[in-house]
């Protein structure tokens, strides 16, 4: 099987565990080429910590948002090509931009809709404008991703050059949206683009996800020999370390590690006389397979 590994696989493997090549290698040999096999087997020998979280397919391209005039809905596109060059032309730009602001307007939930959606300077829908820049530009270009986020206050964030694009949602129970709270939650957007948390809180991850966590907590207790008896206790602390991490509103924050995400929400809250909770957030990095979030 060894030999129909393709060494693209491996470095996949290595780019997602940071696990060394050759141990990548044995991985999927062991594995007989299941990627996701690979990857537990690495993380329950312990050369890989946790898969990273980002996605795993490599792309150019632009990711745009649109926030409302009253700050109470955001939307984000990505548009992808095949260079950086193409990525840089000033009609590509544009074409990612109005769609943007047309996922907006329309509040559109996934690329589908927003590519059946007509765009308001030509009238043609958003399909049309990018088989239109594709015939033009002779470069294969596509309209992955779309999604909108819808809270009392919504504030976002495109890191440059447009490659990881984020919205920030939260409710405000009797709060006023003062500048101090704004620029809290774009401090927020800003940390959920450098740290990928997965999950909003630990209510918001799946059972599968769980159970799956724990097992590999398990076996890599078992194979560093630690008694069967104490591996239940060993799990749960695990499972704490791996909220935290996971989880935006426990994750450290990234201009302050002294304070979680929450305590920062919580001191912003003080300025706006009343109560804030974070409801939900959407992480769109360029290239990813899936859309990190929690609406």
């Amino acid at each position: 099987m060894s030999s129909t590994i393709p060494a693209s696989m491996v470095k996949e493997l290595r780019d997602k565990t940071g696990a060394g090549m050759m141990e990548c290698k044995k991985a999927l040999q062991k594995s007989e080429g299941d990627f996701d096999a690979a990857v537990k087997h690495l993380r329950e020998s312990g050369i890989a910590k946790a898969a990273k979280r980002e996605g795993r397919t490599a792309a150019e391209g632009l990711v745009q948002m649109a926030v409302s005039e009253d700050g109470t809905a955001g939307a984000l596109a990505e548009l992808n090509c095949e260079t950086d060059f193409v990525a840089r032309n000033e009609e590509f730009s544009a074409l990612v931009e109005e769609a943007a602001n047309v996922a907006l307007a329309a509040a559109v939930e996934d690329a589908e809709q927003l590519l059946a959606t007509k765009l308001p300077s030509t009238g043609k829908s958003v399909a049309e404008g990018v088989e239109g820049l594709l015939a033009k530009i002779g470069e294969k270009i596509t309209l992955s991703r779309a999604a909108t986020l819808k809270a009392d206050l919504v504030t976002g964030y495109i890191h440059p050059p447009g490659k990881i694009g984020v919205l920030v949602g939260a409710k405000l129970d009797g709060a006023q949206k003062t500048p101090e709270l704004e620029e809290a939650l774009k401090d927020i957007a800003m940390h959920v683009a450098a740290f990928a948390p997965r999950f909003l809180s630990d209510a918001d991850v799946d059972q599968e996800t769980l159970e799956a966590e724990k097992e590999i907590f398990a076996n890599i207790a078992r194979n560093e020999g630690k008694p069967e008896n104490i591996i239940p206790r060993i799990v749960e602390g695990k499972i704490k370390s791996f909220y935290k991490e996971s989880c935006l509103l426990y994750q450290p924050f990234a201009k302050d590690p002294g304070q979680t995400v929450q305590e920062v929400v919580n001191e912003a809250a003080k300025t706006s006389g009343g109560k804030v909770e974070l409801t939900g957030f959407v992480r769109f990095r360029l290239g990813e397979t899936a859309a990190p979030g929690a609406k």
